[in-house]
């Protein structure tokens, strides 16, 4: 086939502009003036710079964009100069390198997709609650500018026009437990803006319990400390601690107590080693802070792997955070194949929302809640929120710890007398006085959206909500806040894949502790759960002896007592740790022999004797003669 020189010039030429229409687009630079926005879930910096060059718009991460009006997930930001060709956005996590495009163009960060923004002015709705929890009742006040016609229905009711501002009273007639649903729509010659709002009525009585079934540990560790419970703020997630305050502390950790420094060979791991948690609330988000400890270069300096790759948010390794707001199904970590995310982590306290998220927030986050049996479903989209909708904004940073230091036992491996729950009232030392290197510190900051926990800053402030942080190598719980014994119960057995490394990044992990409280302390007058915590399985405890056919001629010698077995079923297992566990909450034992579970002779049973007994099952030396079966 022949093809003329005419029309190969044509192609050609074709071709040419093609070429040249692309550069032009990939190179365009930016003019003063200039709009560019970004759909996003939280509120995105931008970041600009001229390619080839050092020059930027602001120093990392860039300018916190500003919300268009009327828009619930699009924010804008105004090109300062006329020299920027590149472009990066940023805040949960960041895009790639992204040529500029042009003014007026929308980058939707969950489709990593560029289009054109119309800033035409399509109808605006406000809207002064848009959903969560009430009591009573809820006033809501709607206003709709710019459209011909506007209206709304409650629950799928008649349409009422709405003209300027409305104001209404919502969920008086209903019951607790039931939700109202309010729509809106406003329409002009541009197009129609929709907006549905969900109220749901709680109880008048705040939660009095949260379910766990041992004490805090204490010691060196703390709980709501100098009942601290959080402070109501409002704090900018950009990976700076300058909002955070001492008063905020609601969990006191210590460092150098994850499971790695409870074997002789795990040191050349990376550290999962959470020191101290921070809370604060205003009328739309919850904020979370919390700092790891990295001393790596006092404890182990000669493996410098987890001084080099020590930053965690350069790995996917999972995270939880267990809510507890009173409002919802209680959970108790399982699925109904398992438990979430395959962890292996149960927990006696009740839970109603999780926060799950890996530490490069790659994957999540997401937040989970149960169906009425407590059972998890991932996949189930009423029980899920996903990435994209969470509205949860994680950033995080490096330095020293906001109290300015950073208490622990500065050696590591059972070669130097390291056994596990040897910082509960262990002697600490500040590792900056050691010279350790604050960089190597990390913390974790977050907001997670009041409507997406369905609660409100009234729910805090008057009942107060419970939570817990897990880091998990993986899987299996590696540390806590609250500390929980059970991140370093096997720590000192081999992992069964690689004798190098901590059992403990596999075991089953199951937590008893009290959660953290936020708001304030549980105040009374119980409520009852949506759906009740299942019980645990009782050990099977012997039956009684047949009574004799004559009495003896002369009293029978005094029975010898099993150090440790709490349970009184002639062996020393994990149940009699739970046994003892349960007689120190209050809970109603079948048997409890008092005698057995004082296993250092003080007189009186206290968590110290479990955390004897726990030694004792991993083969911890201990000095009391304990026979375990």
């Amino acid at each position: 086939m022949k093809i003329s020189k005419k029309l190969l010039a044509i192609i050609l030429a074709v071709l040419m502009m093609v070429s040249m229409i692309s550069v032009a687009i990939v190179n365009v630079s930016a003019l003063a003036g200039d709009k560019i926005y970004c759909r996003a879930s939280f509120v995105p910096n931008c970041y600009m710079w001229k390619k080839g060059t050092e020059e930027n718009n602001h120093a990392w991460p860039g300018v916190p964009m500003t919300k268009v009006s009327g828009e619930t997930d699009v924010y804008e930001y105004t090109v300062p100069a006329d020299k920027f060709d590149m472009v990066i956005f940023n805040g949960n996590g960041k895009t790639d390198d992204l040529p500029y495009p042009g003014a007026n163009k929308l980058y939707d960060y969950a489709t990593r997709t560029w289009s054109d923004y119309s800033t035409d002015p399509v109808p605006v709705i406000n809207v002064s609650n848009e959903g969560g929890g009430f009591k009573g009742s809820v006033d809501v006040t709607i206003t709709v500018t710019d459209a011909d016609s506007a209206f709304y229905t409650i629950n799928g009711g008649s349409q009422t026009a709405i003209n300027g501002t409305v104001n209404l009273t919502l969920g008086a007639d209903i019951a607790e437990g039931e939700s109202v649903k309010l729509d809106i729509s406003a329409t002009n010659t541009y197009g129609t803006v929709t907006k549905s709002c969900t109220y749901k009525k709680r109880s008048t009585t705040g939660p009095a319990t949260d379910g766990s079934t041992s004490d805090p540990v204490g010691g060196n560790y703390a709980t709501n400390p100098n009942n601290g419970y959080g402070k109501r703020k409002t704090i900018t997630v950009d990976g700076n601690k300058s909002d955070w305050e001492s008063s905020m502390l609601i969990a006191q950790g210590v460092a150098n107590d994850d499971p790695r420094v409870y074997a002789h060979w795990s040191m050349h791991e990376i550290a999962f080693d959470d020191y101290a948690m921070y809370a604060a609330w205003d009328d739309t988000n919850l904020y979370i802070m919390y700092e790891m400890a990295n001393v790596q270069d006092v404890v182990a300096p000669g493996e410098d792997y987890p001084m080099t790759q020590g930053n965690l948010w350069i790995n996917n390794i999972p995270v939880f955070m267990y809510i507890f707001t009173g409002n919802g199904n209680i959970t108790h970590g399982e699925t109904a194949t398992g438990t979430l995310w395959a962890s292996g982590n149960t927990f006696d306290a009740h839970a109603d929302h999780i926060v799950a998220y890996s530490t490069n927030n790659s994957n999540g986050p997401f937040i989970y809640t149960a169906d009425d049996e407590g059972i998890l479903d991932p996949d189930d989209p009423e029980l899920t929120i996903a990435r994209a909708s969470t509205g949860i904004n994680i950033e995080w940073g490096n330095g020293k710890t906001l109290s300015g230091k950073l208490m622990g036992i500065p050696k590591a491996g059972t070669d130097n007398g390291r056994t596990p729950g040897d910082c509960v009232d262990g002697a600490l030392t500040d590792f900056y006085t050691k010279g350790h290197n604050a960089n190597m510190d990390m913390f974790y900051e977050m907001s997670i959206p009041l409507a997406n926990l369905d609660i409100t800053a009234a729910d805090i402030e008057n009942n107060g909500i419970g939570i817990l942080k897990l880091s998990t190598f993986g899987t299996s719980g590696m540390d806590c806040l609250p500390y929980d014994m059970s991140m370093s119960d096997n720590a000192a057995k081999p992992y069964s894949a690689d004798a190098s490394t901590s059992m403990e990044k596999e075991d089953e992990d199951h937590l008893t502790v009290p959660m953290a409280r936020i708001g304030k302390a549980f105040t009374p007058g119980a409520v009852t759960p949506t759906n009740p915590p299942k019980p645990t399985e009782a050990p099977v405890q012997p039956t009684d002896p047949p009574a004799p056919t004559q009495a003896p001629t002369e009293a029978p010698p005094a029975p010898s007592v099993l150090l440790g077995d709490a349970d009184d079923d002639g062996i020393v297992s994990i149940f009699d740790v739970t046994w003892i566990q349960r007689h120190l909450s209050g809970v109603p034992l079948s048997v409890f022999n008092e005698a057995a579970a004082d296993v250092d002779g003080d007189d009186s049973v206290t968590i110290f004797d479990a955390t004897w007994i726990q030694r004792a099952l991993v083969g911890v030396p201990i000095p009391y003669d304990i026979e375990v079966g």
